[in-house]
């Protein structure tokens, strides 16, 4: 090592990268981007599903008309129950002791008492029986025995101030009581002994409780009753006080000074009720709540869930967490076992973050309309799970959509509590709606799947029904509320199906027709600028659909794809040779290059015209890649050609020649990509014969297998050999042999 010079300094364009490899660290952080948000979508939904599946704690799966295998009894140290019949009986018990409310105006018994008063004074007055009024004897009905005994209380003034204090004394008690009118009180209150009376003005808290029999008429003039005893004990004399109470017994009736109050009543007694607790009964740790084999009635089902919600309430945050890792770990396993199943069998969906969170998503709300319609006794929960199932057989394949369904009803079993039985229901009933939903080409074929499920639900529920030895009202009613269920998933799935396929990206075969209809803009115009671009459509379409139904490739796709694969080509279509007219050749003054950039540029145009006609992703997948990355093998050739002529001219790069990619990505596009090209390549042979036929696709087929052109679309050889036989069939009966007719001789 030499000292004392210095290295050269390396130049700014050294040191700045290449363009390469900038878009390749472009690509690699745009996929650790999306391989990021999808990580970020799975994760959510994991944590969203582990929430809906714990809920509050564990659920309740009791339901009326369920026949336990085993006793059923309380596991909390106690609970308790308001017994309603107990509490009504005793809120009515402290109702009916309120007596009835009445309001005393005591207006007529004071009259009473002056009025009698006066007769006093006028027997005072009078010397003889005879010398009173008539009209005064016959209004109270005076006697002479009667009059005598007034005459001798009142002969002298002394007597006369003494019997006055005596009457007011007399009726005291009855004026602070009052009278009972005979329709004062409703009927429905008739049978009270005890009243409530307050005087009027007074606040119905000063009412004081007294017996009906001191304030009904004919119960007050009884001699043995209370109130004549005190009226005649206020009299000195024992003869006075019952000529007194005879004189006032018959104008008792008139004289009614009691109202009732209905309405205070009514407030009175519903304070009576309020004050009345809940009765409530208690239930210990070990008490049967139902016997084995007994029938959930409405009462037992009441204990069951109070026991329950008290067995939630008891439990601690450690065992909380304990549940909720348990179900974590569960949710965990579950979406690893799906994830698994994608990256082995659904590659497409990793590299597809819409569908990712499509199919997580569905997941979710399927669970979360679970977890609410379980609260219903309907058997609801079947609707989310089938349609979920449903969604995803008709955007990705009846194999995944399996999967799903067995990850919904395990979930959906887990969610409600229940048991085996419920889950052999839910996954065969589902699972049989998802296999015959092979392929949507008509709007009754998800009705028609409805019933097989419904049908399935309902076989399924009668055989674990009567393994379980349920009651048969029980089975019958479950069976017919899922086969309903099982036919409304069908019929709303059919209805909302349109809607689903905007929303989701979802391509069915229904849409897919409408698409290769020749009404379809696009077509018209294909048919209208490059009508030999459009013939050769048709027929790459019928090749390449038999082709797709030989190794189980969605058919239809492939047919209407073909449709459209050439569409970029209307932009220029007299570069291309299926629509030049006569011996022009406008490539012939271009060079290879710019001749290569036409010829490559028609799957870019083709793209940009399918999204602004609003093509489904499949199509357009399928047209970007129907060439992959193969060689426009002319025109490279023509270029090497022309610089063999010029020693100094550079080596032609292959891969400008080579279009642009990506490689097929499914196998519908790389057989669109071999039916293309032997369709293509077999209007060059002058004699197509079955031979000529057979070694042109083979070699076709062969080139692009050695070319890496089906590494990524997942064919097996065993698939490309069966592609390779069904197109040689299929250019054979194109091109097969016809009667050649002798020619029509004039005369």
């Amino acid at each position: 090592m030499s000292i004392g010079k210095r290295r050269p300094k390396l130049s700014r364009a050294n040191l700045r990268p290449s363009a390469a490899t900038v878009s390749l660290k472009q690509d690699r952080q745009a996929r650790q981007r999306t391989r990021a948000a999808a990580l970020a979508v799975v994760a959510a939904s994991l944590l969203a599903t582990t929430a809906i599946i714990h809920g509050s704690g564990p659920p309740f799966r009791y339901r009326i008309g369920e026949r336990p295998e085993r006793e059923l009894r309380v596991n909390v140290a106690e609970f308790r129950i308001r017994n309603q019949t107990k509490t009504s009986n005793e809120r009515q018990a402290a109702a009916d002791s309120v007596p009835p409310l009445l309001v005393n105006d005591p207006a007529p018994l004071r009259e009473l008492a002056e009025r009698l008063d006066d007769l006093t004074v006028t027997v005072a007055r009078s010397p003889r029986f005879e010398d009173i009024k008539d009209s005064i004897r016959a209004a109270w009905q005076l006697r002479p025995e009667g009059f005598l005994d007034l005459k001798t209380a009142t002969d002298t003034p002394e007597r006369r101030e003494t019997l006055h204090a005596q009457i007011a004394a007399a009726f005291r008690s009855l004026i602070r009581d009052g009278v009972l009118g005979p329709d004062t009180l409703p009927p429905n209150e008739e049978s009270s002994r005890m009243l409530s009376i307050r005087q009027r003005g007074e606040p119905p808290s000063n009412a004081r409780a007294v017996p009906r029999d001191r304030v009904v008429p004919e119960r007050m003039v009884r001699r043995d009753g209370p109130v004549y005893q005190e009226f005649c004990a206020s009299f000195t004399s024992p003869r006075i006080g019952p000529v007194l109470f005879s004189l006032i017994a018959d104008r008792l009736d008139g004289a009614p000074t009691l109202t009732f109050e209905a309405e205070a009543t009514a407030a009175l007694r519903e304070q009576a009720r309020r004050r009345v607790p809940d009765h409530f009964d208690t239930y210990t740790r070990g008490e049967v709540l139902v016997e084995q084999g007994q029938t959930i009635g409405e009462e037992q089902l009441i204990l069951l869930r109070l026991e329950h919600d008290a067995a939630v309430a008891a439990l601690s945050f450690g065992q909380r967490a304990r549940r909720a890792l348990g179900i974590l770990g569960l949710v965990i396993a579950l979406y690893v076992l799906t994830g698994y199943y994608v990256w082995r069998h659904e590659v497409r969906f990793v590299h597809e973050p819409r569908r990712i969170a499509m199919v997580c998503g569905l997941v979710v709300l399927a669970l979360g309309l679970v977890r609410v319609l379980g609260m219903q006794t309907w058997d609801a929960e079947l609707v989310p799970v089938a349609i979920a199932a449903m969604i995803v057989a008709i955007a990705s394949n009846p194999n995944f959509a399996l999967m799903i369904t067995f990850a919904l009803a395990l979930l959906t079993c887990v969610a409600l509590g229940t048991d085996i039985p419920h889950f052999l229901v839910v996954m065969g009933g589902t699972a049989a709606g998802v296999l015959t939903l092979t392929e949507v080409r008509t709007r009754t074929k998800l009705i028609k799947v409805g019933a097989t499920a419904a049908l399935t639900y309902f076989l399924m529920t009668w055989a674990t029904g009567l393994w379980l030895g349920q009651p048969i009202e029980l089975v019958r009613s479950d069976g017919f509320w899922r086969a309903g269920w099982g036919l409304m998933a069908g019929f709303f799935l059919g209805g909302s199906l349109p809607f689903l396929e905007g929303a989701l990206g979802i391509v069915t075969g229904i849409s897919l027709l409408e698409l290769g209809d020749n009404t379809h803009p696009l077509l018209q115009e294909l048919v209208r600028r490059a009508p030999g671009t459009h013939n050769h459509s048709i027929t790459v379409g019928a090749i390449a659909e038999s082709a797709a139904e030989r190794v189980g490739a969605d058919s239809l796709l492939v047919r209407i794809g073909a449709y459209f694969h050439d569409i970029g080509k209307m932009l220029k279509p007299h570069y291309f040779v299926e629509n030049q007219v006569g011996s022009i050749n406008r490539h012939a003054k271009l060079a290879p290059a710019m001749s290569t950039l036409i010829i490559i540029g028609h799957v870019k145009d083709g793209v940009d015209l399918g999204r602004q006609h609003h093509l489904p992703e499949p199509i357009l997948d399928l047209i970007e890649q129907h060439h992959g990355t193969t060689l426009v093998e002319y025109f490279y050739y023509e270029a090497n050609r022309r610089n063999g002529a010029n020693p100094d001219a550079a080596t032609v790069p292959e891969s400008a020649f080579r279009y642009p990619g990506p490689k097929p990505q499914t196998k519908e596009a790389a057989i669109l990509m071999v039916a293309d090209a032997v369709e293509s390549a077999s209007r060059t042979l002058s004699d197509p014969t079955p031979a000529r036929l057979e070694g042109l696709v083979s070699d076709l087929v062969d080139k692009r297998l050695r070319d890496g052109q089906f590494d990524e679309c997942g064919l097996t050889l065993r698939e490309i050999a069966e592609i390779r036989e069904s197109l040689i069939k299929s250019l054979i009966g194109i091109y097969h042999g016809r009667v050649k007719y002798p020619e029509h001789r004039t005369a």
